[in-house]
C-alpha cells in the first residue's frame, strides 16, 4: 500500500512540476502545459503574446508587479502567460489574433479580460473577479496593508453593512471592475480616519492623496459621480496601457494636450491645464500626450513644430466629436 501512496506522490509532484513558474511567480505555459494550469488554477488571467512585439514588451514589467503583488497578498487569482507564435494549438483553439490578448479562466470557463494593463489595475480586476466585490476591513492595519496594493482604494464607513447605505455601496462596487472597494464597520478604523457617520472616503497615492464624502443619506449617483471625479489624477499621461481606462471612464469629456516632454514648454503647459484641472473636477479628463504618441499625433493630425497644442474630445458612443483649439 505504501509504494502505491509513493508512486501517486511522485506522479503527483511530476504533474505540477510540469509547468514552468518564472521569477515574478508567472506561470510560463505550453500547448503541453496549458490544460493542466487551467485545472488546476480556478482563478487564471492568461497573456497570449509574441516576442516582439512591443505593448507585449510595455506589458511585462506591470504584469509582473502584479503577479508579485497578488502572491503577497495570498490571492487566489494567478497570472500565466504563453508565446503564441510558439504553440499554435492552445492560440488557435482561443482565437487568438492579436498580440497581447489577455483571457481569464474561472472554473475552467473562459471569458475575455476587461481591465487595465498597469499592475493596480490587473489585480483590481482579477479581485474583483475572484473575490467578494469590497473587502472588509476591520484595523488600521488592514487598511495600511490595502493602501500598499492599490493606487485607489474606495472605502465605505458604516454603522453596518446591511444598511441602506451599506447596500448601496456594495451595488457601486458590484458594477464596478476597475476600483479597489473596502468596508468598515469598526469604530477603531473610523477614528484612525477622523470620521464619524456613514462616510465614502477615496484614499489614493496623488494629488490631495484623500477626498471625503459624508453620507447621512445614500445616493448611488452622487456617490458615483463623487467617486469618478477623483479616482484620476488631475492630470493624466497618455500611455497604450493606460489608454483602456481612459476611455472605459464614465467622464466622457476629454482634454488632450500634446507636449514634447523633452521641450521647456513642457512643464509649464502642465502646471497650467493642473489649475485649470481643479476647477473642472468630475467633468473632464486632462490628458497630456507625449510628442512620442505617433498614432495619437497623427490621429489627429499634429506635428511637432505646432506643439504645445490641445483638442476638446467628446466621446460619444458613436463617434469621437473633436474641438481643436
Amino acid at each position: 500500500m505504501q509504494s502505491v501512496f509513493a508512486t501517486l506522490f511522485l506522479f503527483v509532484t511530476a504533474t505540477l512540476a510540469a509547468v514552468e513558474v518564472d521569477d515574478a511567480g508567472v506561470l510560463v505555459l505550453t500547448d503541453a502545459t496549458f490544460d493542466e494550469a487551467v485545472a488546476q488554477n480556478d482563478h487564471l488571467l492568461v497573456e497570449f503574446y509574441a516576442p516582439w512585439c512591443g505593448h507585449c514588451k510595455s506589458l511585462a514589467p506591470e504584469y509582473d508587479k502584479a503577479a508579485k503583488q497578488l502572491s503577497s497578498t495570498q490571492s487566489p487569482a494567478k497570472l500565466a502567460k504563453m508565446d503564441a507564435t510558439e504553440n499554435k494549438q492552445q492560440s488557435e483553439k482561443h482565437g487568438i489574433r492579436g498580440f497581447p490578448t489577455l483571457k481569464f479562466f474561472k472554473s475552467g470557463k473562459v471569458s475575455e479580460y476587461g481591465g487595465g494593463r498597469t499592475a493596480p489595475e490587473i489585480v483590481s480586476w482579477l479581485n474583483k473577479k475572484s473575490g467578494p466585490s469590497a473587502k472588509a476591513i476591520t484595523s488600521a492595519d488592514d487598511l495600511t496593508a490595502l493602501q500598499e496594493s492599490a493606487d485607489v482604494v474606495v472605502l465605505g464607513l458604516f454603522g453596518a453593512i446591511d444598511s441602506a447605505a451599506g447596500k448601496g455601496f456594495m451595488g457601486l462596487a458590484d458594477a464596478d471592475d476597475n476600483l479597489v472597494y473596502a468596508y468598515s464597520t469598526d469604530d477603531a478604523v473610523k477614528s484612525s480616519l477622523g470620521v464619524t457617520g456613514d462616510h465614502v472616503v477615496l484614499l489614493k497615492s496623488f494629488d490631495d492623496k484623500r477626498n471625503d464624502l459624508a453620507v447621512p443619506t445614500f445616493n448611488a449617483d452622487d456617490v458615483a459621480s463623487f467617486i469618478a471625479g477623483n479616482a484620476s489624477p488631475l492630470v493624466q499621461t497618455f500611455t497604450q496601457e493606460g489608454a483602456k481606462k481612459i476611455f472605459e471612464s464614465p467622464i466622457k469629456t476629454h482634454l488632450l494636450f500634446f507636449t514634447d516632454t523633452d521641450k521647456d514648454h513642457h512643464a509649464a503647459t502642465v502646471t497650467t491645464m493642473t489649475e485649470i484641472a481643479k476647477e473642472n473636477k468630475g467633468k473632464t479628463l486632462f490628458i497630456n500626450v507625449p510628442s512620442t504618441e505617433n498614432r495619437v499625433m497623427d490621429y489627429f493630425g499634429f506635428t511637432n513644430d505646432q506643439l504645445p497644442t490641445l483638442v476638446l474630445a467628446e466621446m460619444a458612443e458613436d463617434a469621437m466629436k473633436k474641438f481643436p483649439f
